[in-house]
């Protein structure tokens, strides 16, 4: 009786709720759902009145008989109250989800030394590597100048817990275990009342899988920076300011960004600097110029320009008793037109240039610099970045596409594209790498990809930023196919 009671409480202050939400708070409910919960409760409520009034000798036959008439009616009533909260949850934020199963058949040969590192691995091959991947992806508009956007994302192999280097910036892009991790959430704040069109975005941004992935990932673009120069997940803040007004460009701006590509906690003193160690927080400041190219529609340039200051040893191996090793500018040019003049041509070209900045430091393990292993010698790298995709027209097929990348990189090129979704960091690559492959729409929420890869590594890169990237004659041949449900 006082588990109904209660029950019957707990609904009318929630109800109560409801009631000043429609006079202007955040939640409103639907009039003739709103009624029907009003009704059920005013119905319980007579019930167990009558039962307490019951006049029972025994104290036995009433509450024999309660149970199965106030077991329905209170079902019923949790079932309405189901469908409410879930209206009023959809009505707040939106929910979709993707799940990814690909299977890879990769051959690696490769004999390279690296003076003070390792020999090389010889051949190492899989004919059937299996990974899957599932995405939560959220979305709601708090207020209209107020915008959150958010994904959870699961990356694990077949029957393990995953491989490879795993950090901050790749956690929910390489394979791991089949925990959740937050790939990305962010707010977008538009304030109201500027003198010039700004917005503000703060949290985990949206910095992996940027221009042109979208073209190979069968989507619309993910990501506010070009890939070449950055794919990974980050935490920071963006100001955005529309220049549409004064240029008269469509869709034109520049932004204005910080964030942290590495920060020293000193474990168990969190928050406070420990004198003893030479540890310093890594910053990335960086902006971008992106419009629409003037005369061309679904064309996008983004000219670049970042700057990571103090990066340190410790993003190779926290043991290390050396941190700061120095600084590195990137700079890049991304151009890109989709469906140009009618063709059924998507096409883009992206280049990129870094330039170290070492302190004439390497680290206390492996005696490596930023690009170097005497932590003074400064290197120029360059990449350049290329491709196309042809959107067939045949609708018995729905409409497959097919497409074909290559990119390049110097001995010295370095970038931060550490979040790579492939299982190999392709555009990292110190020499050539082709990529082939074929999409195969099923219906609107699966499809197909079946690819190629070769790459040939001129030169090593292990250790990305750090050592001299030495010779090299591996090579790598991948065959993959993947099916993608979204929904």
């Amino acid at each position: 009786m006082k588990k109904i009671l209660l029950t019957a409480g707990a609904l009318l202050a929630w109800t109560g709720c409801a009631v000043a939400g429609a006079g202007g708070a955040t939640v409103s409910i639907p009039t003739e759902d709103y009624k029907a919960i009003l009704q059920r409760l005013d119905t319980l409520q007579k019930r167990v009145d009558q039962m307490e009034k019951a006049d029972s000798p025994s104290g036995k036959a009433s509450s024999a008989a309660m149970p199965t008439k106030l077991a329905k009616d209170v079902e019923n009533i949790f079932d309405t109250l189901d469908k409410v909260e879930t209206k009023t949850l959809k009505d707040r934020i939106n929910l979709g989800a993707e799940l990814r199963t690909r299977v890879d058949s990769f051959k690696l040969k490769d004999d390279v030394t690296v003076p003070g590192i390792a020999g090389g691995i010889g051949t190492d091959h899989n004919d059937n590597y299996w990974t899957n991947r599932f995405r939560l992806n959220m979305d709601a508009e708090i207020q209209k100048n107020l915008l959150f956007t958010g994904r959870l994302t699961a990356y694990k192999n077949f029957a393990n817990e995953g491989n490879g280097v795993n950090n901050d910036a790749n956690q929910a892009h390489t394979p791991g275990n089949s925990s959740l991790k937050l790939d990305r959430a962010y707010v977008d704040w538009i304030p109201e009342g500027m003198p010039i069109p700004l917005a503000l975005t703060f949290g985990r941004h949206p910095s992996s899988e940027g221009p042109p992935s979208e073209l190979k990932e069968n989507r619309l673009r993910q990501s506010t920076y070009p890939s070449l120069l950055f794919d990974g997940e980050a935490d920071g803040v963006v100001a955005t300011v529309g220049l549409e007004r004064y240029l008269g460009w469509k869709n034109s701006g520049i932004r204005f960004a910080w964030g942290k590509g590495y920060q020293d906690t000193n474990g168990s003193t969190a928050y406070l600097d420990n004198p003893g160690n030479q540890y310093d927080d890594t910053n990335v400041y960086a902006m971008f110029f992106e419009t629409e190219i003037p005369g061309v529609r679904d064309s996008l340039i983004v000219l670049s320009a970042l700057r990571a200051e103090d990066i340190n040893s410790a993003m190779l191996n926290s043991a290390t008793q050396a941190a700061k090793i120095g600084n590195m500018s990137l700079f890049g040019a991304h151009a890109q037109a989709n469906n140009v003049v009618d063709s059924g041509f998507d096409i883009f070209l992206s280049t990129g240039l870094n330039k170290t900045d070492p302190n004439g430091r390497t680290d206390g393990v492996y005696h490596m610099g930023l690009l170097n292993n005497d932590g003074t010698t400064e290197h120029t790298g360059w990449s350049v970045f290329t491709g196309l995709r042809y959107n067939i027209p045949y609708k018995p097929w729905n409409n497959p596409k097919v497409g074909f990348e290559y990119n390049h990189g110097s001995e010295y090129w370095a970038s931060f594209t550490w979040g790579s979704s492939e299982l190999y960091n392709k555009l990292a690559t110190r020499g050539d790498a082709y990529d082939f492959y074929y999409l195969q729409p099923f219906n609107d929420n699966l499809f197909g990809r079946l690819g190629y890869t070769h790459i040939n590594y001129d030169h090593g890169m292990a250790m990305g930023l750090f050592g001299e990237p030495g010779d090299s004659n591996a090579s790598l041949d991948n065959v993959y196919f993947l099916l993608d449900c979204r929904f």
